[in-house]
């Protein structure tokens, strides 16, 4: 009878063992399990545990190497009774067609400072298609592209040529009484900032509507052409002469933040597979490329009041 009571205790103390290595519940899903070259792939992680659990979630982006990472997502918490509730969002994108399955990884936790254990994400099996493009079909917009309000920079630009007006017709009179006198002649230069110029290259590009009009390669080629350009004046280095991978440890050394570091990364790689490789990327991609460029100038830019550099030249 004893040895029947100390199975039973033995059995008992198993299972609330196993019980208690669950405590955390996760479970992987996607927005959808088909989507298009360069769609965006919202990739969702639930989690379910106990109060005082410490959950640590791991770097999803380096457990998903088969998916190209864009950014975190919202993340929702909240406690309903002695639970936690979590949703984690994750956005990624792939750039050819291919039957996908997103890898399963494990989440490490501990109970009340015990011993690590580990909750395993399911993994999820996604498609992603290409679209069958109609040589035949004349090209046309998706849909309208989207407009970044540009009042401030159109504001500026019309605020340096009255100024650049104004200060011509001062030295048009000056170079005039020095005509007159042989008194000496002042020369101001207006110096643009970088970042300026460039946003002015990128509003003149985004009227133009060249991938609209089917003019893809041409477009990337530009865009990606005004932000090396901008790299040059801002941070001293010949980036329209380098590879992408030499910019980009260019612009490490420059200490750019790691956000900014990314989103070239990015762009940059999409606009080689369009010039090199032949890929003809969805609308959203071009879309987004134009979106990066501002971002990367807006992210960098180092806002100075133009200033006047004056030279005197002595009548001869």
């Amino acid at each position: 009878m004893r040895k029947l009571y100390s199975l039973i205790l033995i059995s008992l103390f198993v299972a609330m063992q196993s019980v208690s290595a669950q405590v955390v519940h996760v479970s992987a899903t996607t927005d959808s399990l088909e989507y298009i070259v360069g769609d965006y792939i919202d990739y969702t992680i639930e989690l379910k545990y106990p109060k005082g659990t410490n959950v640590v979630i791991p770097m999803v982006k380096d457990s998903i190497d088969n998916l190209i990472f864009i950014k975190n997502g919202e993340v929702i918490q909240k406690e309903e009774g002695s639970e936690v509730y979590e949703l984690r969002h994750f956005i990624f994108s792939k750039y050819d067609s291919a039957d996908v399955t997103i890898p399963s990884f494990h989440i490490p936790y501990t109970v009340d400072g015990g011993e690590p254990q580990f909750a395993y994400v399911n993994p999820v099996d996604i498609v992603v298609h290409t679209i069958e493009v109609n040589d035949q079909v004349e090209i046309q917009d998706v849909k309208e592209p989207k407009r970044i309000p540009l009042d401030w920079l159109l504001i500026s630009i019309i605020a340096l040529l009255v100024l650049a007006l104004l200060v011509g017709t001062y030295f048009g009179y000056k170079y005039y009484q020095k005509k007159k006198t042989g008194k000496v002649v002042e020369k101001i230069e207006v110096a643009i900032p970088p970042y300026e110029k460039a946003l002015a290259k990128l509003n003149e590009l985004e009227e133009k509507k060249l991938w609209q009009s089917g003019m893809t390669k041409e477009y990337h080629s530009k865009v990606t052409g005004i932000i090396r350009d901008y790299f040059e004046d801002r941070f001293n280095f010949n980036s329209l002469e380098m590879t992408t991978k030499e910019t980009i440890e260019n612009l490490k050394a420059k200490d750019v933040n790691e956000k900014v570091i990314l989103i070239t990364e990015e762009f940059l790689a999409n606009a080689d597979m369009v010039k090199f490789a032949k890929f003809e990327p969805m609308p959203t991609v071009n879309e987004a490329m134009m979106e990066e460029a501002y971002s990367i100038v807006n992210e960098t830019k180092k806002e100075t009041s133009s200033e006047s550099a004056e030279e005197v030249v002595n009548a001869g």
